[in-house]
C-alpha cells in the first residue's frame, strides 16, 4: 500500500508540480571565452565507456556518443530512455556528470594557467544554457543530479572558489550567475524526487550522499533541515543495505565500490564540516571495506556478479579503465588508520589526493603494507550474505605472486521487490589464477538498450551454474526488474567447503543442490551437483571461459591456458558429454563486449542424479 501511494505522489510530482516549474525559454547567458576552444588543434579526449569526448571543443549535451542520435529538449519526465529511440541515455548521463571537470580544475590548479579557468567557465555556463530546470534527459534522473553536485563541490575545493572570488570578479560573477543557481537547483531537484520503496536502492545513497555533501559545502536553502534529513538517511541506509557482513544486497560486485565511495565521500566530507557519523555507521563502511578487500583477488580483479556499469562517483584522472577498488583500499586505509587495506602495489593517487591531502598521503606512506608482501592465504565466507571465497596465495608482490581463487555465489538475486541489478546467477562461481580470470561470469554489457543482448548477459546460462529448461532461475519482467524471486539457503560450511540449494526451478520440478570443496594441498577444487526431479527435465551445465583462455578436451579431461598463468586442469563428469561451445558473449566493461565459449554439457534427467567436476591448478 505504501508503494501504491509513494507512486501516486510521486507521478504528481514528476508530471505536474515538476511541469510547472519548466521554463524552456530560460535566458541564455553569454558564453564566456576560451583560448582552449578556440584552439583548433587542442584536444583532450575523455572516456565515456567504449567512447570517447573532446573536451577541449564544444559539447552536445544531449547526443549520445555511441550512436550519434540526440535526446529531445522536452519535459525531462516525458522522455523515453527504456528504449533505443533517442539511444543511450547511459551514454549522454555519463558525460553530463561532468567528471571532466574536475580534471580541468586539476590542470589549472597545477599551473594556474588561466586558459584552463576559462574552459571550466565555458563548459559550466555551457551545460546551463542547454539544460534549463527540467528540460531535457539530464534532469531525468536523481542520481545523476547527486553526482553533479558531488563532482562540482570537489570542483569547487580545487579551485578554491571563495579565494578566487575575492581576486577575481569576472570569476565572482560566474559563480554568482551560473555555479551557485545550479547547485541550488540540483539541491531542490535530490530532496524532493527521494526513490523509495522498490526503488530505494543506490539511487537513494546517491540522494542522500549528494545532498549531504551540498549542504556540507555551500548554504543551501533549509540548509540545517536538509542537512539533518540527508544525515539520518545515510545512517539508516549504511545498515539496510549492507549486511553485518559488509556485503551489499544488491548483488552486483562492480557497484560496491561506487556504493562505499557514496558512504565513504560522505564521512570525509562530514568530518571536514565538523560533522561526525555515528559509530555504528563508520562500523558498518569498516565491514563493507573488508569485505571488498577480501573480494579482490592478487591483482584487484572483482568477481564480476551482478550488473556492473563502470560507474564512478569521483574521477580526476583523464582516461583508460579507471580501478577504483584500488583507489578505494587506499581511502579505506587512511580513513580507519588500518593497515590492513594497504597491499604492497596498491599507489596513491590523484582521487585520494582531494578526498585526504598531504595529510593523509604522509599517514599513507608511513604504513606498512600488509604482512610485508601481500595477502592472507586463507578462506573468506560470509555464510549470512551467502558469498564465499576460496583462496590459496603463495609468494610476495614483489616477486610474483601465485594466487588460486573461486568465488561461489549463494546469496539472494538482489535487493528489494524488483532485484533490479541483480543476475540469475543462483550458485555460479568463477575462478582466477594468479589475479588472471579463467572461469567467469558473462558482464553485463547494457540495460535499456540491445534488449535481446540485456536478456543473454543477465540469465542463468550466461553464469557457471546448472540451467533447467533453458529457462532463468527468476523471471525477468524488465530490463532491471524481476520476479519470482529465487530463495537460496547454505545447508553445511566447514573451513574448506561450502554446500547450498535454491528453489529457482521449483515450477520446473527440480532441486539443485552444489557442493564446492577445496583441497588447498593438492590446489584442486571439486564442484558436486545433485539434482532432485520430480519429472523429466533438460539440464544444461555451461562453464564460461574468459576470451584469453583457450580449450583442450581429451576425453573426460580439458585443459585450460592462457599466457602467463599456470594451466587449469578440468576432470569432468563421464556421465556428460562436453563440448567447446562458441557463440557466447563476455563485456568485462560497459558498452563492450567480445566473442567468448564455453565447456559446455547437456543432458535429459529424471529422478536423482549427481555431477562431479574437479579443477585442479596446475603448478
Amino acid at each position: 500500500m505504501g508503494e501504491f501511494f509513494y507512486r501516486i505522489r510521486q507521478r504528481m510530482r514528476t508530471h505536474v508540480l515538476d511541469k510547472c516549474k519548466v521554463d524552456a525559454s530560460a535566458t541564455q547567458l553569454d558564453l564566456p571565452r576560451s583560448s582552449v576552444i578556440e584552439n583548433p588543434t587542442a584536444h583532450l579526449h575523455y572516456p565515456i565507456f567504449e567512447k570517447t569526448v573532446d573536451v577541449f571543443k564544444p559539447i552536445d549535451w544531449h547526443l549520445d556518443v555511441s550512436t550519434g542520435q540526440t535526446f529531445p529538449m522536452s519535459f525531462a519526465h516525458k522522455i523515453d530512455i527504456r528504449s533505443d529511440r533517442y539511444g543511450s541515455a547511459k551514454h549522454v548521463w555519463e558525460v553530463n556528470r561532468l567528471q571532466f571537470l574536475l580534471h580541468i580544475a586539476l590542470l589549472y590548479k597545477k599551473g594556474r594557467n588561466e586558459k584552463y579557468l576559462e574552459l571550466f567557465r565555458y563548459h559550466l555556463t555551457s551545460w546551463k544554457n542547454a539544460n534549463p530546470y527540467m528540460v531535457g534527459v539530464n534532469w531525468y534522473s536523481n542520481i545523476e543530479v547527486n553526482l553533479r553536485l558531488i563532482c562540482l563541490y570537489f570542483c569547487w575545493q580545487v579551485l578554491d572558489v571563495e579565494q578566487l572570488r575575492s581576486s577575481n570578479a569576472e570569476f565572482d560573477v560566474f559563480v554568482s550567475k551560473v555555479w551557485l543557481p545550479l547547485v541550488f537547483e540540483h539541491a531542490e531537484y535530490s530532496y524532493n524526487h527521494p526513490s523509495l520503496y522498490s526503488s530505494a536502492n543506490n539511487h537513494l545513497i546517491s540522494e542522500y550522499a549528494g545532498l549531504f555533501v551540498a549542504a556540507c559545502g555551500w548554504d543551501i536553502p533549509h540548509r540545517k533541515a536538509r542537512l539533518k534529513y540527508a544525515k539520518a538517511g545515510l545512517e539508516r541506509e549504511i545498515l539496510l543495505q549492507n549486511t553485518s557482513e559488509g556485503v551489499n544486497r544488491e548483488e552486483a560486485a562492480e557497484y560496491i565500490q561506487f556504493i562505499d565511495d557514496f558512504f565513504l565521500i560522505a564521512a570525509v566530507v562530514g568530518c571536514r564540516a565538523g560533522i561526525a557519523f555515528s559509530d555504528s555507521y563508520n562500523g558498518r563502511l569498516h565491514a563493507m571495506a573488508s569485505y571488498m578487500n577480501a573480494m579482490l583477488d592478487c591483482k584487484c580483479n572483482y568477481p564480476m556478479y551482478g550488473d556492473g556499469d563502470d560507474g564512478f562517483v569521483l574521477r580526476p584522472d583523464e582516461g583508460g579503465h579507471f580501478n577504483n577498488f584500488k583507489s578505494l583500499l587506499v581511502s579505506f586505509a587512511v580513513y580507519f588508520d588500518d593497515a590492513s587495506f594497504k597491499r604492497a602495489d596498491v599507489m596513491w593517487d590523484d582521487k585520494n589526493e582531494l578526498l585526504f591531502g598531504r595529510t593523509g598521503r604522509e599517514k599513507f606512506v608511513r604504513m606498512p603494507a600488509v604482512a610485508a608482501g601481500f595477502l592472507m592465504d586463507d578462506n573468506s565466507f560470509y555464510p549470512e550474505s551467502g558469498h564465499f571465497i576460496f583462496k590459496r596465495t603463495k609468494g610476495v608482490a614483489v616477486s610474483g605472486l601465485r594466487e588460486t581463487y573461486l568465488h561461489f555465489d549463494a546469496a539472494p538475486l538482489g535487493f528489494l521487490s524488483i532485484a533490479a541489478h541483480g543476475h540469475a546467477d543462483a550458485l555460479s562461481f568463477i575462478l582466477h589464477v594468479d589475479g588472471d580470470p579463467v572461469l567467469v561470469d558473462a558482464g553485463t554489457f547494457t540495460y535499456h538498450t540491445h534488449k535481446d543482448l540485456r536478456r543473454y548477459f543477465v540469465s542463468t546460462f550466461a553464469h557457471n551454474t546448472v540451467c533447467v529448461n533453458g529457462k532463468n532461475q527468476a523471471n525477468q519482467a524488465g530490463p532491471t526488474m524481476w520476479l519470482s524471486h529465487y530463495h537460496c539457503k547454505v545447508l553445511n560450511v566447514g573451513d574448506n567447503f561450502v554446500e547450498a540449494t535454491h528453489d529457482g526451478y521449483r515450477m520446473e520440478g527440480v532441486e539443485h543442490v552444489r557442493r564446492v570443496e577445496f583441497n588447498r594441498d593438492e590446489n584442486e577444487i571439486t564442484i558436486t551437483d545433485t539434482l532432485r526431479c520430480s519429472k523429466p527435465a533438460e539440464i544444461e551445465l555451461p562453464f564460461h571461459l574468459h576470451p584469453a583462455v583457450s580449450a583442450e578436451i581429451q576425453g573426460s579431461v580439458a585443459v585450460l591456458s592462457v599466457a602467463g598463468i599456470k594451466k587449469v586442469q578440468m576432470g569432468l563428469d563421464p556421465k556428460l558429454s562436453y563440448a567447446i561451445r562458441d557463440g557466447g558473449w563476455y563485456s568485462e566493461h560497459f558498452g563492450e563486449k567480445t566473442e567468448s565459449s564455453a565447456l559446455y554439457a547437456k543432458t535429459n534427467v529424471d529422478g536423482f542424479v549427481s555431477f562431479e567436476t574437479k579443477i585442479k591448478v596446475l603448478e
